[in-house]
């Protein structure tokens, strides 16, 4: 919750947890009036009531406490008091009535999504960060489709900022498949609280309902803003020609990048990558650095191709393919480079970057 009250927002109050009892249990909500959360807890209620208190302060408190059993009790004037047998604190309370209302997510079609590939999905699609100003949803958004392809339900993630956009799916299994739908766009910092809030293992499921995405595990929801926009055509630039397929060892072509990187700078981000005579030499130049240069063999009898790229991009892709071998797909110098995983079986993840001019 510390993410979602950490944040800048027109109302104070949203800085505060909401407590409300319900018979055994404690209801705890918290929102930036984007992102919401609620989680039902087991409590012991001696008495039924409604409390807003300073999230940041009710967490150190929690944290550092040093039984496994707290009191909370509300006292006049909104006052609370946290207590054991030897500890006592006494914070301000906020109006519960004034905390903003968490949308209300019953009767949501919900569909199951492994929690692990959901999270690697979510990390794949937010890498792709733009900076604090921008305003455009479909730049600070990930687009989420729900498309039958080649006989399979899928769940799609595609996020993008223009110098490159990374596309993944989930295999959906037909009996927990929900209606398809308009595709959506979800805030990528809506998503990057989505990843925190997943588990390593297990099923979470997930779910839109109006204006809002619902991501839901056990006792716990969390629930997102959609963006209100149009995400651009992307469909040409998934589009595979594997004549201009190019095998790399992921290892090998990774360490390569990461040492040509060592000369970059927010300046002076491209590399040159030249293949020819079954060789890739890349080479970075950086008035203010220096320059390194290194080449591989390869497979590669085509006509010599030179183009520039940010090897920052190509080195987080990398980070998302799970097998040994990367096909490179590049035609010439004015088109993107498409990034895969040879491995047939896990073709779902795909990093499409475009050259640079330098």
């Amino acid at each position: 919750m510390q993410g979602i009250t950490s944040r800048k927002s027109s109302l104070v109050i949203t800085e505060n947890v909401l407590i409300k009892t319900d018979q055994d249990k404690i209801i705890l909500s918290a929102t930036d009036l984007e992102t919401g959360f609620e989680g039902v807890y087991s409590a012991t209620i001696e008495k039924e009531g409604a409390i807003a208190v300073s999230a940041q302060k009710l967490n150190e408190i929690v944290r550092m406490f040093p039984n496994d059993q707290i009191l909370i009790e509300e006292k006049e004037n909104r006052w609370i008091e946290i207590t054991s047998e030897k500890l006592n604190y006494h914070l301000i309370g906020m109006n519960p009535e004034e905390f903003p209302e968490i949308p209300r997510v019953d009767e949501t079609p919900f569909i199951k999504i492994d929690s692990a590939c959901f999270k690697r999905m979510i990390e794949s699609s937010i890498i792709i960060s733009v900076p604090g100003s921008e305003k455009r949803e479909h730049m600070i958004g990930v687009s989420l489709e729900r498309i039958s392809e080649e006989g399979e339900n899928l769940i799609r993630l595609v996020s993008t900022d223009t110098r490159r956009l990374s596309k993944i799916d989930y295999v959906c299994d037909s009996s927990s498949w929900f209606q398809q739908g308009e595709g959506i766009i979800i805030p990528k910092k809506g998503l990057s609280e989505v990843n925190k809030f997943l588990e390593p293992e297990g099923m979470v499921e997930i779910g839109v309902k109006g204006n809002h995405f619902i991501v839901k595990k056990d006792n716990e929801t969390l629930i997102i803003n959609l963006l209100f926009g149009t995400f651009p055509e992307y469909a040409d630039l998934l589009r595979i020609e594997e004549e201009f397929d190019v095998a790399f060892n992921k290892d090998l072509l990774l360490m390569m990048l990461k040492r040509m990187a060592i000369v970059t700078s927010e300046e002076y981000r491209g590399v040159n990558f030249r293949l020819e005579n079954n060789e890739l030499i890349i080479k970075a130049v950086n008035p203010t650095v220096g320059e390194s240069m290194e080449k591989i063999e390869i497979i590669y009898q085509r006509e010599p191709i030179e183009a520039a790229f940010n090897p920052k991009y190509f080195i987080e892709a990398l980070g998302f393919i799970k097998g040994d071998t990367v096909l490179l797909n590049i035609k010439d110098r004015e088109l993107p480079c498409k990034i895969r995983d040879k491995n047939k079986n896990d073709t779902n993840y795909l990093n499409v970057i475009m050259p640079m001019k330098i």
